[in-house]
């Protein structure tokens, strides 16, 4: 971010022109939807990058936009940023199904039209990942790990059939186990919850951002929680007050309201920018 670059880019926009790149996840919506509904309150806006002079593609926040939608907002403020940035990255989420041992998914997998499930070595795991060699790999609550490859063979295969086969695999498993997004410094380390309890572990390869922006030129939406936007200036604890959104009539009013709470933030210096690394805690 420039230093002349005082504040982050933030807009109210129409709910109608946020244009998803996921599914959002059921329970999670459902649970920020009730604490957005008694707090009337946006902590952290969802980002988005323009699609076109009036659509946003929604890059981080589909559970947040979500809760909107059903709660009947039909504005929302959003953060825009530069998708074509280099500093803005696209990296991956993993799905830890707790206490997912119950679910057979080895036996499910097998079923699945076009995948070939065979069993590999935890040092090939990574390989086959990044190099994008397999769909996916499903370990095991015995830490075993399962490569999902394509069944007629090749070294490739399109975006779309791999978009394709990652909605059968995380439908065998989404709503009817409880799920964590999670992050792995490195494939030959699993995390240490799997010396004690029964999960299960899901790794996917990483879309890139061209990829990401075909799937929502033909508007096609990847299952939820894999993706994972890294944006240098990132606004967090916005704390917005929401009741404007339903109490102001016009669509101009509501945005003048927005206008003046950005300007009072800045006027009493409370936008700040950080530029080392920090953790959130309790966010």
């Amino acid at each position: 971010m420039s230093a002349l670059q005082h504040r982050p880019l933030l807009r109210l926009v129409p709910i109608g022109n946020i244009q998803f790149h996921e599914h959002p996840e059921r329970h999670r919506t459902l649970r920020l939807l009730e604490r957005i509904r008694k707090e009337k309150l946006l902590r952290n806006p969802p980002i988005v990058a323009p699609l076109d002079g009036q659509r946003y593609l929604l890059l981080d926040g589909a559970n947040r936009v979500g809760s909107f939608q059903e709660l009947g907002y039909t504005q929302c403020p959003v953060q825009v940023i530069d998708y074509g940035d280099p500093a803005v990255q696209l990296k991956g989420w993993h799905h830890m199904l707790l206490q997912g041992q119950p679910l057979d998914l080895t036996t499910a997998y097998r079923a699945l039209p076009g995948v070939e499930l065979r069993q590999v070595t935890q040092a090939e795991v990574g390989t086959l990942l990044e190099l994008r060699r397999v769909f996916a790999v499903l370990v095991d609550a015995e830490a075993r790990c399962w490569a999902f490859f394509p069944r007629l063979g090749g070294s490739g295969f399109s975006v779309g059939d791999w978009i394709h086969i990652l909605e059968q695999v995380v439908a065998a498993y989404e709503g009817k186990t409880a799920l964590e997004r999670i992050k792995l410094a490195e494939y030959s380390r699993l995390p240490a919850i799997f010396d004690s309890l029964e999960h299960q572990l899901v790794l996917f390869p990483v879309l890139s951002k061209s990829e990401l922006m075909e799937l929502a030129t033909r508007r096609i939406l990847i299952p939820t929680g894999i993706t994972r936007h890294l944006v240098p200036g990132r606004a967090l604890a916005m704390n917005l007050g929401l009741a404007f959104l339903t109490e102001l009539g016009s669509e101009a009013e509501r945005s003048a309201h927005f206008a003046r709470f950005l300007d009072q933030l800045e006027v009493e210096g409370r936008i700040r920018y950080y530029e080392e690394a920090v953790f959130i805690l309790n966010e």
